[in-house]
C-alpha cells in the first residue's frame, strides 16, 4: 500500500507540472514518512548516488560539446560533409544526418546536436528550397543520433545507475548509431529524389577541397581522441571527458580563434547549469531506485510478466512499447533513472545481455525525444526553425517509423549492438 501511494504521488506531481527531480524527491519522501524510516537515509542515499568518479564524465561531455560548438568545430564538420555529398539527391539533408553523427561523437547530447547542426543547416536548406517543416524534421531526426553514438550522456547515466560498463555501452553505440544514421540517410535520399531536393551543388576545386579537409581534421580529431583513447584502454570515459574539454579550448581559442574569453565564460555557466539539473535528478532517483529495490519490485514485475507470458521476445516488445510511451512524456535521464532499477534486473532474469538491453533503452528514449507532447528534439528544431510543432510532426513520422524499424532490428538481432564487444 505504501509503495502504491508513492507511485500515485509521483504521478500527481508529474501531472501538475512539477519538475521531474522534485516529483521523484517528493514521492520518495512520502514513502520514507509513511514507512517511518529515518530521513537521514534520504541524505545518505542521495549522496551515495553522486559519490562516483564515473559521473564526472557527464558534466565533462556536456561542457565539451558546448565548447566545440562555440569554437567552430560544428561548422567545419558541416562543410566537410557537404563536400562529400553536395551533388547527391537530398544532399543537404544527408549532410545534416552525417554531421549529426560526427558531432554526436563529440557532444553526447541530442539537444545540443539538434541545435548546433540544425542552426547551421536549416538556413542552407532554405536556400535550396527545402520545405522548412521537412528541414526541421531532418534536424531533429539527426539530433537524436547525438545521444546514441558515443560518448552519450544517456549511456553514462544508464551505466552509473545499473553498474553496466560504460565503455561497453559506448562500443555498442557505434554500430547501433551507424545503423540508425544509415536508415535516416536512406530516407533523406528517397525524399530528395521524390521532392527534387538537392545538395548545395558547390563544386570544390582541388585547392578548396584540401583546405576544407585540413580545417576539418582538427574537428575530427576530437572523436578520434575520445573514442580511440577509451577503446584502447589508454584512459577511462571520465578522463576522456576532461581531455575533450582541454582539446576543445585549445582548438577553439588558439587554432580557430572563435572561442573568446566572454563566450568561454558563457559556455561554462551554461554547462554548469545543465549538469547541475541532471545530477539533481540522479541524486533523487538514486533514492527512488533504492526504495524500488528494497520493495523487491523487479522480482514482482518479473513474476507478473511470467504469469502473462514466458516468451522473451514478446516481453521485449512490451518493454519497447512502455519505453516509447514514456519517452513521449518525460525527460530521457529521468526515464533511465526511474525505469533502470526495475528493468535492468528483469533483463538479467530473462537472460538478455545487459549491454544489449541498455542500448535498447537508449534508442527507445531517444525516439521519444522526437514525439509530442514533450519531445525535446522536436521542440528544439521548432524553436530554431521558427516552424510550429504541428507542421513538423507529419514530416517526422516517416523518420520515426524508420527508427522503430532500426529499434526492432537491434532488439531481435543483438549481435548488431554487440558487434564490438
Amino acid at each position: 500500500m505504501t509503495l502504491m501511494i508513492m507511485f500515485l504521488v509521483l504521478a500527481v506531481c508529474l501531472v501538475v507540472g512539477l519538475p521531474v527531480a522534485v516529483s521523484i524527491g517528493v514521492s520518495s519522501l512520502s514513502y520514507l514518512l509513511m514507512a517511518d524510516i529515518n530521513l537521514y537515509a534520504m541524505i545518505q542515499r542521495m549522496y551515495a548516488g553522486l559519490d562516483t568518479m564515473t559521473l564526472i564524465a557527464l558534466p565533462g561531455f556536456v561542457l565539451a560539446g558546448d565548447l566545440m560548438d562555440r569554437g567552430g568545430l560544428a561548422r567545419r564538420l558541416v562543410r566537410f560533409c557537404d563536400m562529400a555529398v553536395s551533388r547527391i539527391a537530398g544532399g543537404l539533408s544527408i549532410v545534416t544526418i552525417l554531421t549529426c553523427m560526427v558531432f554526436g561523437a563529440i557532444s553526447g547530447s541530442n539537444v545540443a546536436t539538434t541545435a548546433a547542426v540544425g542552426g547551421i543547416m536549416l538556413p542552407e536548406m532554405a536556400k535550396r528550397n527545402y520545405e522548412k517543416a521537412y528541414a526541421a524534421a531532418v534536424a531533429a531526426t539527426g539530433g537524436i543520433l547525438g545521444a546514441i553514438i558515443p560518448p552519450s550522456l544517456g549511456m553514462v547515466v544508464y551505466g552509473s545507475t545499473t553498474g553496466v560498463s560504460i565503455t561497453n555501452m559506448f562500443k555498442a553505440g557505434i554500430p547501433t548509431g551507424i545503423l540508425m544514421g544509415c536508415l535516416a540517410g536512406s530516407l533523406c535520399y528517397y525524399f530528395g529524389k521524390k521532392n527534387g531536393y538537392m545538395g548545395s551543388g558547390t563544386k570544390y576545386t582541388r585547392q578548396e577541397a584540401l583546405k576544407v579537409t585540413k580545417e576539418a581534421l582538427l574537428a575530427f580529431g576530437a572523436p578520434v581522441i575520445i573514442l580511440g583513447g577509451i577503446f584502447s584502454g589508454k584512459f577511462t570515459p571520465t578522463e576522456a571527458a576532461i581531455i575533450s574539454i582541454v582539446y576543445a579550448i585549445l582548438i577553439g581559442a588558439f587554432v580557430y580563434k572563435e572561442l573568446t574569453p566572454r563566450s568561454l565564460l558563457e559556455t561554462l555557466r551554461k554547462g554548469a547549469t545543465t549538469s547541475a539539473c541532471i545530477l539533481y535528478i540522479i541524486a533523487y532517483a538514486t533514492l527512488f531506485g533504492w526504495i524500488i529495490a528494497a520493495e523487491q519490485v523487479p522480482a514482482m514485475a518479473f513474476a507478473a510478466i511470467e504469469a502473462f507470458t514466458t516468451n522473451k521476445y514478446i516481453i521485449l516488445i512490451l518493454v519497447n512499447v512502455v519505453l516509447l510511451i514514456a519517452g513521449m512524456f518525460m525527460e530521457s535521464s529521468a526515464i533511465i533513472i526511474i525505469t533502470a532499477p526495475l528493468l535492468a534486473p528483469l533483463a538479467v532474469m530473462l537472460g538478455i545481455h545487459p549491454v544489449h538491453f541498455g542500448i535498447m533503452v537508449i534508442i527507445n528514449i531517444n525516439i521519444g525525444c522526437l514525439t509530442p507532447p514533450f519531445g525535446v528534439c522536436l521542440f528544439t528544431a521548432s524553436m530554431i526553425s521558427d516552424v510550429p510543432v504541428q507542421k513538423i510532426v507529419p514530416k517526422l513520422l516517416p523518420f520515426i517509423l524508420i527508427y522503430v524499424v532500426g529499434l526492432l532490428l537491434i532488439t531481435f538481432i543483438p549481435q548488431i549492438a554487440l558487434l564490438l564487444i
